[in-house]
């Protein structure tokens, strides 16, 4: 971890950062990095693997690590201006993709597993009459224990309740309730009153 991300981590943090393999930091200096637990970037690396993990953070941004989180290897995160991630004792799998411009958080329990993409921005701006944006980001939140399964896609604006599952392929653009299964594009609920381990 380089001298500039080390600035920016809170002094009064009780955590710290674990890096395994090749991780690029590309931290803005007014962002602000929280460390209530410990936050592992490239876990489960493969011997002799030279995959990469990234975290980058623009200005003003804030990352929150509020429970040991583990983002394993060849995993993306990006936190835009102005935005905050807040992630507890959870994990992201391989090649994961969060992308935050607003404000996403990922609960306690919850496993997210291969190529999951979560963003809560379209990342570019529609505009309709006089020049006004159509499409504004929205808030994600995660629940706990929560399992979303390979290549599913979390879209802005949805909360996942607790004890939901989210069906490998699945495209989540509208809240799913706490223990639903849910799957399909768009992802919609196929049973209730679901209890997995």
């Amino acid at each position: 971890m380089d001298e500039e991300v080390r600035k920016i981590i809170k002094s009064n943090s009780r955590g710290c950062i674990d890096t395994s393999g090749n991780v690029v930091f590309d931290v803005h200096p007014t962002a602000e990095i929280v460390l209530n637990a410990d936050f592992s970037l490239g876990y489960n690396l493969r011997k002799g693997s030279s995959a990469e993990t990234y975290l980058k953070m623009h200005a003003n941004s804030i990352l929150a690590i509020n429970g040991y989180f583990k983002a394993f290897y060849n995993s993306s995160i990006e936190i835009f201006s102005g935005g905050t991630l807040a992630l507890a004792n959870s994990y992201i799998n391989s090649d994961c993709v969060i992308a935050c411009a607003n404000y996403i958080s990922i609960g306690d329990g919850t496993a997210i597993a291969r190529g999951v993409f979560i963003y809560d921005s379209d990342q570019h701006k529609i505009l309709g009459e006089n020049d006004k944006q159509t499409n504004l980001s929205a808030p994600v939140v995660i629940g706990n224990h929560v399992w979303i399964g390979v290549g599913a896609v979390i879209l802005k604006g949805v909360t996942i309740g607790d004890g939901a599952v989210i069906a490998a392929g699945a495209v989540v653009t509208r809240s799913i309730p706490a223990g639903c299964i849910a799957a399909g594009n768009p992802a919609k609920v196929i049973k209730r009153n679901v209890v997995w381990r």
